[in-house]
């Protein structure tokens, strides 16, 4: 059950599922860390103004050396895995809602 693996009571997880209680930053990544999905997974796309980490900043100088048809690849590849990702978020979301409603 859903409830036992994130150590919170159901009506907890029932509420925050429905939209009835907003799930803040300590406990999203709680769930990220139980579910062993990656950190921040659970805010999806992130708006202007986020930070350029270290790994961020690796990542775009590793990009910019490519020739452009690498970049290309690169991003075509980098898509993939998002709608790859966006599938399991998905699949999760619909197994955890039947977890809750089987209650």
């Amino acid at each position: 059950m859903l409830a036992q693996v994130l150590d919170r009571q159901t009506g907890y997880i029932s509420r925050c599922l429905n939209g009835e209680k907003p799930i803040g930053e300590v406990f999203a990544r709680h769930v990220e860390q139980a579910l062993h999905l990656p950190r921040y997974w659970l805010d999806g796309e992130q708006s202007g103004g986020r930070s350029i980490t270290p790994r961020h900043a690796a990542l775009l100088e590793s990009f910019d050396v490519l020739a452009p048809g690498q970049q290309v690849e690169f991003l075509e590849l980098l898509e993939k895995a998002r709608q790859r990702n966006e599938e399991i978020y998905q699949h999760l979301q619909r197994k955890i809602v039947a977890q809750i409603e089987g209650d």
